[in-house]
């Protein structure tokens, strides 16, 4: 119960924002991708086309000199500015001595040039373009550009579109779920199935058959609970009736008398037993069920009503109490719970029995045989025990130590100020020292 409140209480994201915010994630990825693969390609092919042209210039500025020597002519010079670094060379270009293809900044021009060795065989000849004679391809870029970006911007917006109606698409039949589990409970009509996914339609079929289910369990429930109401306790009242009239009859019969007075004991406990089950069933406890009351009081009650079962199995117990404690509850709750603990000790104890109540904590301990285990006395009546206290949100703990069994329950409330400790024999004529 308390992990199902936590998960309740617990933050949970939505589906449908995770869904966006990671489609929305991989969409900026891909369009970073897509940018970043167009700009590397357009430097590239800048690249590649100009280091193409140099090449060719040099290719035929070399086969020129080779027909006509010195008389070769140079590099357009319209485009170029060639130089030989036996003439001189420009203080930016000095730094260059190796073969190949170079990119400087200079200022703001981005001059690009290329270096093969001089056809003479002497020194390094150098082609450069001239300021801005490398842009030709600005033009062509612009419209590249302008074409990816539309490119861009409509794929982007189709992959946007399409994780739209992927996300309502996945959350659409979950929010119908999420709704028709809100229709759960057994006061609302059933439902329809309504979405068009076979994994979605087996969800609120199943849905569906456990609201059908659970209408029936509460309806044979409320039955129940309404027939024990009547007719369980018209038969109560019936033999307590008959009880009654039986011991106002004469009879010296010490067999009649016992009877008599074992009838009564049972109809009692049936008819505590009975208030206490019919009260479990209920949402909620009505007040005037509700009784204010000293716990130590009802429990030394108890035990000298129990008196007679220590004395027929010869067991005593040691009863301490500390700080008992004023509490508001139904009394045939406490008095199941206390029944059923003290039965369960005498029944499977092989040595005193301790109870010790300290403030708002019952503890009943007892030894036992291991070789015949606790498991069958401790079960149908700890199960009660257990379910009162979980209705009544009332803390129990169950410690089964190497033959020593305990069961704690903690009431939960505030304890008074009083402290006495009683020593309590089955076989004393007064029950207590």
């Amino acid at each position: 119960m308390d992990k199902v409140i936590e998960s309740k209480l617990k933050y949970f994201p939505s589906l449908y924002k995770h869904i966006c915010w990671s489609f929305g994630i991989l969409t900026f990825a891909i369009f970073v991708l897509y940018w970043s693969v167009i700009y590397i390609a357009e430097e590239q092919l800048e690249v590649i086309s100009l280091h193409h042209w140099l090449d060719t210039i040099a290719t035929k500025y070399q086969r020129d000199y080779e027909l006509v020597g010195m008389d070769a002519a140079l590099p357009d010079a319209n485009e170029f500015i060639s130089y030989w670094d036996e003439q001189g060379l420009p203080s930016w270009l000095q730094a260059y001595q190796q073969l190949g293809f170079y990119e400087h900044l200079l200022g703001a021009e981005d001059k690009h040039f290329n270096i093969i060795p001089h056809p003479s065989g002497r020194g390094l000849f150098y082609i450069v373009f001239k300021d801005d004679a490398d842009d030709y391809l600005d033009h062509y870029e612009q419209q590249l550009h302008l074409l990816m970006l539309i490119v861009g911007v409509v794929t982007t917006l189709l992959m946007l579109l399409y994780g739209v109606y992927l996300a309502r698409a996945i959350s659409r039949p979950l929010d119908e779920i999420q709704r028709k589990i809100s229709l759960m409970p057994p006061d609302n009509l059933l439902f329809t199935i309504d979405t068009n996914y076979s994994e979605s339609r087996d969800i609120e079929m199943a849905l569906l058959q456990s609201k059908i289910d659970i209408a029936h369990y509460f309806q044979r429930e409320q039955e129940f609970t309404r027939f024990s109401s009547h007719e369980m306790r018209t038969a109560i009242m019936v033999i307590q009736g008959s009880t009654d009239l039986l011991k106002k009859i004469p009879n010296e019969s010490k067999v009649a008398v016992k009877a008599i007075g074992r009838l009564e004991l049972a109809c009692g406990d049936l008819a505590v037993l009975t208030n206490t089950f019919l009260l479990l069933g209920q949402n909620e406890i009505p007040a005037y069920h509700l009784q204010y009351f000293a716990l130590e009081q009802v429990l030394v009650r108890q035990l000298k009503a129990m008196e007679v079962l220590f004395d027929k199995q010869g067991m005593r117990y040691m009863l301490t109490v500390q700080n008992s404690i004023m509490m508001s509850a139904p009394e045939s709750f406490l008095v199941v719970i206390m029944n059923n603990l003290m039965k369960n000790a005498l029944d499977y104890s092989t040595g005193n029995i301790c109870i010790n109540l300290t403030g708002s904590l019952l503890t009943v301990t007892n030894p036992y045989e291991r070789e015949v285990g606790v498991n069958a006395g401790y079960g149908c009546g700890l199960i009660i025990v257990e379910r009162i206290c979980e209705r009544m949100q009332w803390l129990v703990n169950i410690v089964d130590d190497n033959g020593l069994f305990q069961i704690s329950i903690d009431f939960a409330l505030d304890p008074s100020s009083s402290v006495h400790i009683l020593a309590v024999k089955a076989d004393d004529d007064d029950g207590a020292n």
